[in-house]
């Protein structure tokens, strides 16, 4: 759905401009997956392994773990 409204949005912009906002937008909703599997990870885990020194999930392990289930 989104990819055809900005398909169709950008459709009078050229080439390159289509290319570096397709690039800056799925920057974006990588940012985006990180940070929330990064917050749910590091408020759900303590509580399920019922400790609070729980090993807390990173940036890098996030954008690892993000890499490894979009494919």
């Amino acid at each position: 759905m989104i990819g055809g409204a900005i398909k169709k949005a950008l459709k009078n912009q050229p080439d390159s401009l289509n290319f570096l906002v397709m690039i800056i937008g799925l920057i974006l909703i990588l940012f985006i997956k990180m940070y929330l599997v990064r917050m749910s990870y590091n408020i759900i885990a303590p509580k399920i392994l019922k400790d609070e020194n729980a090993y807390k999930l990173t940036f890098t392990d996030a954008f690892f773990l993000v890499i490894i289930l979009m494919s």
